[in-house]
């Protein structure tokens, strides 16, 4: 009698994926395997396990990622069998059903990922091992039900298994976060059964496939009815305590108009797994199964959710795959970090953010520059006191955090960079200082040095154009988000002469360093800054006409689901960057002369509160203790934004000259919402139009991950599809030009266009006709 393995794989696929998705033709083997090996004689037990059987055995593949989500485009394929006979394909729902109710036992070696339906499969199974905490498979492993992050619930019962294996507090809270968890907390847990070389085992080094062997024999003498989930009760109590724990966790999520519709559905299939009356484990899955395929069909949070979760994966991608040229720079920058030199020039929060970055993906030695020692100091502070916290927070190691500092080399002389294969500036926001800092390195960089800028609004190509013809391939922007060792985006910006090969190897080092690289043109403010001038602009036009106060404005826009109100992102931003932003681009006024700037046009729309609550009352922010808001350290850390009576006196003095036709009115909620946000939209159609981004999802992911934008909106451009619509957005940008004349009022082309031909944006995308643009051209890309 032997005991067999089933590898979780698509025979199908000239290629499968490392992930090992739970596809239909992934389904069909299983199911088909599992029925074999029932139906054996000479089949005691089975093991399932991700990958091959060879890689299985060391333990170092995924066992799941879980279903296939393009899939659920088709919802019948989720839930039930489609085909006939042999060729039957089960549901997710099934295949555990199948797997759970074998007369043989069936252990599931997990190692890798296991999330989502694969957790789902795995608690199908009578029993689960896993590699050792401490071991590099075992250190990569997790396991978790992350299907609220796309919202949707687990829908192969995981709301019914998981609270009938582990406590139902600890359960839920892993459900409604989706959260992923390491072997140590889910042997702790109940979650898994062994670790391979504990307990029973022969010898500590003991692999994965044989613990799992040892507990298949094990389960070859042991009924495996009483290792059925679907037979047991929920753990936590009586129906009383499971559901007060339920209120007391409910009680803590966000409103289900706030982006909370998937938890509080999850929490009500969890309810379903004990009561409220007599419910059987069948009755519960009933339940999941209608919430599951009413979140799939109807929810428009989870269709956004699952828009994002796309057009992450589809900007970090890119247009194309890397070239063998590009796939061999990629490789020199990113298989030895440990002895791969980076430089980043600027030791302000910015630039020591950026470093840092690069410390954690395991670069070595990581160059810090300033020619400020005492700036210097402050930034090696700051990056010691990061590492510290990791520490603290057990992200890191003691000996990994000292070897963390080791790496971390401060200098200032930029000669020192000499050896980096990558320079990242990141200094004041000033292009003469940029172009002066690029000539040099262009003395002492090594020939095929990355060289990019953390500009947030300057011209790429102005700052290139000060480099030898042969290192402008080389160069291109990084623009970062503050605070940048925690920001997730990067807008990667190419200029004029950016090879391929670069832009494929900044996108590949993005992921290395865990953000999200999006590829985009350059422009003034490139995508995100240049969206962000009307909606910044709007906010100033709303106050200043007096009647709406500036909480008003911040609270209207966090209603609406932003992270914070535009006041209090200025107050962390710094007044003052958006002040020498302006003042670069020529448009604020001589503090001496008074003289508008040389290229504010006459009768342009433009209000001088901004510039002067800097340059007048020296209020730049939090970082000074006050900006719009004032700042205490002893209130919220001197994070919270405190009403400031010299503000409010000082915007009534603007209101008593203001000739807005809404002076003295105060703005609805709404109005506010379609001030600040439908220009800021219509900026990003402009933005397509012209090349800058090359899809309207990317202009969506910079939002959601650099902006605070809600992920249950989806980002701006699928807002404007999915909840505004096209045409209401054209007739209302059409209105506000008429009230308010500003160019980012005058609606786009490419949106006069969509509406024309009554699609929204992304599908206008989606049929190319981006590329037919009008009168058979194109867009001219920049991409």
């Amino acid at each position: 009698m032997s005991v067999h393995t089933i590898c979780i794989t698509d025979p199908t696929a000239a290629k499968p994926s490392p992930v090992n998705p739970l596809g239909a033709s992934t389904r069909l083997h299983l199911a088909r395997s599992i029925r074999s090996a029932i139906a054996n004689p000479t089949i005691s037990s089975v093991i399932l396990t991700g990958g091959g059987i060879t890689a299985g055995a060391s333990g170092g593949t995924n066992f799941s990622a879980g279903a296939d989500i393009k899939e659920f485009a088709q919802p019948s394929s989720v839930t039930s069998t489609t085909g006939e006979g042999e060729d039957a394909i089960p549901s997710l729902v099934e295949l555990c059903t199948l797997v759970e109710s074998s007369p043989k036992p069936i252990v599931a070696a997990i190692s890798g990922v296991c999330l989502g339906g694969g957790l789902e499969l795995a608690l199908s199974c009578h029993y689960r091992v896993c590699p050792p905490a401490q071991s590099a498979f075992g250190s990569r492993t997790k396991m978790g039900l992350p299907e609220v992050n796309i919202g949707l619930i687990p829908g192969a019962g995981g709301t019914q298994r998981l609270p009938r294996l582990c406590e139902l507090g600890w359960s839920l809270k892993a459900i409604t976060t989706g959260r992923m968890v390491g072997v140590a907390e889910a042997f702790k847990v109940g979650l898994i059964d062994a670790t391979a070389g504990s307990g029973t085992a022969s010898s500590p080094h003991e692999s994965l496939m044989e613990c799992a062997t040892r507990w298949a024999r094990y389960g070859e003498i042991m009924p495996t009815t009483g290792r059925m989930l679907s037979r047991r009760q929920v753990k936590g109590g009586s129906k009383a305590e499971l559901n007060a724990i339920c209120d007391r966790i409910a009680k803590k999520l966000p409103k289900v108009e706030k982006g909370g519709e998937a938890v509080h559905a999850a929490v009500q299939a969890v309810r379903a797994s004990f009561g409220p009356y007599d419910v059987t484990f069948e009755g519960g899955m009933e339940t999941e199964a209608v919430i599951f395929m009413k979140l799939l069909v109807e929810s428009s949070q989870g269709r956004a959710r699952r828009h994002a979760f796309f057009a992450e994966r589809a900007a970090s991608a890119g247009s194309a795959k890397a070239s063998k040229t590009a796939a061999v720079a990629i490789k020199s920058m990113l298989s030895n970090p440990s002895s791969t030199a980076v430089g980043v020039i600027g030791a302000g929060t910015m630039g020591s953010g950026i470093a840092m970055n690069f410390l954690r993906a395991g670069y070595s030695p990581v160059f810090l520059i300033d020619n400020n020692p005492s700036g210097l100091e402050r930034g090696v502070s700051l990056i010691k006191k990061l590492i510290m916290g990791d520490v603290a927070k057990r992200r890191l190691s003691p000996d990994a955090a000292k070897a963390m500092g080791t790496s971390l080399k401060p200098s200032t002389d930029l000669s020192s960079l000499g050896g980096c294969k990558l320079i990242v500036e990141a200094v004041f926001e000033n292009l003469i200082i940029k172009q002066e800092i690029f000539a040099k390195l262009d003395a002492v960089a090594l020939p095929d040095a990355y060289l990019c800028s953390n500009t947030s609004t300057l011209d790429i190509d102005a700052i290139a154009s000060v480099l030898s013809p042969s290192r402008r391939q080389y160069c291109a922007g990084m623009h970062f988000f503050s605070p940048a060792h925690v920001m997730k985006l990067v807008e990667i910006i190419r200029a004029k002469e950016t090879s391929e090969e670069t832009l494929a190897v900044l996108a590949a080092l993005s992921k290395k360093i865990r953000k999200v690289g999006v590829t985009v043109g350059n422009c003034d403010g490139f995508v995100g800054n240049r969206m962000l001038n009307p909606y910044t602009s709007e906010m100033l036009f709303a106050i200043e006409a007096g009647g709406t106060s500036i909480m008003q404005v911040d609270a209207a826009i966090s209603m609406f689901g932003m992270a914070i109100g535009p006041f209090v992102m200025s107050d962390i931003a710094g007044n003052d960057i958006g002040y020498n932003i302006r003042k670069e681009r020529g448009v604020v006024r001589d503090p001496e002369t008074g003289l508008p700037g040389p290229n504010r046009e006459e009768g342009m729309r433009y209000t001088d509160l901004g510039d002067d609550l800097v340059v007048k009352l020296g209020r730049v922010g939090q970082k000074a203790g006050k900006g719009w808001y004032t700042y205490d350290k002893r209130i919220g850390k001197g994070r919270m934004p405190l009403p400031s009576s010299e503000v409010a006196a000082f915007v009534s003095t603007y209101t008593a000259g203001s000739s807005s036709p809404d002076k003295g009115r105060r703005l609805k909620d709404e109005e506010i919402v379609e001030r600040l946000l439908y220009p800021l939209v219509n900026e990003g159609f402009k933005i397509l139009e012209e090349g800058i981004a090359r899809d309207p999802a990317d202009i969506d992911i910079i939002y959601l991950y650099g902006y605070g934008w809600p992920v249950w909106r989806g980002g701006p451009m699928f807002w404007a599809d999915n909840e505004v619509g096209l045409p209401k957005l054209l007739a209302r940008l059409e209105e506000f030009h008429t009230r308010y004349p500003s160019d980012y009022y005058v609606p786009s082309k490419l949106l006069r266009k969509c509406v024309e031909l009554d699609v929204g944006v992304q599908e206008y995308y989606r049929r190319g006709l981006h590329k037919e643009g009008r009168n058979g051209k194109g867009f001219a890309s920049k991409l």
